[in-house]
């Protein structure tokens, strides 16, 4: 039984959630007075009352692998060279395990899903990717271009606009499981 049938969150995706809360929650007090009226206090803020969760999913025999360290546009470009598969572009963070271990490494990721929730991530391998929080971008015009990778979530000007108006309507595509409602943001 997945997490979806349960409604539960698995381990990795608890785990991912308490470092998001605990990065917002180190941010938040130095950040009320600066950003009062705004939307979020941070990226982490803006991702757990905003994100997504992505069940991570096997890898179409269909599709490449692509490089290491290109995650943002390795998911852009992913998602254009396959619209049979109807993938959308995500980011936020992901939690890898690292070297097999329990532990796991979380990071700012990027990832395709499918309109089930399903993250196809042509940067780590399936086995080693076992959580993905983020937010799915509908505006083709937002996603990475190949020649220049970037973050939004990590780029000033966009980042900043949204942390102080909020996400723009039509911004995010209706897919994965919405975070708030498996747990509630701190603050």
């Amino acid at each position: 039984m997945t997490t979806e049938q349960t409604g539960y969150l698995s381990r990795a995706e608890k785990e991912l959630v308490a470092y998001l809360r605990h990065a917002a929650e180190a941010i938040a007090p130095n950040a009320q007075p600066i950003m009062e009226g705004w939307a979020y206090t941070s990226q982490y803020d803006l991702l757990l009352r905003e994100g997504r969760l992505f069940t991570p999913a096997p890898f179409p025999p269909e599709a490449q692998r692509l490089h290491p360290g290109f995650c943002f546009t390795n998911a852009a470009q992913l998602a254009n060279d396959h619209p049979d598969l109807q993938l959308t572009y995500a980011e936020g963070y992901g939690a890898a395990q690292i070297g097999g271990v329990t532990q796991a490494l979380h990071t700012p990721h990027g990832w395709a899903v499918t309109p089930e929730g399903l993250a196809l991530d042509p940067t780590w391998p399936h086995e080693g990717s076992i959580a993905y929080l983020g937010l799915p971008f509908a505006d083709r015009s937002m996603w990475p271009h190949q020649l220049f990778g970037r973050s939004l979530l990590q780029e000033p000007p966009f980042l900043h606009d949204v942390l102080r108006c909020g996400l723009p309507d039509g911004l995010l595509a209706d897919f994965g499981r919405p975070i708030h409602e498996y747990v509630q943001p701190s603050g």
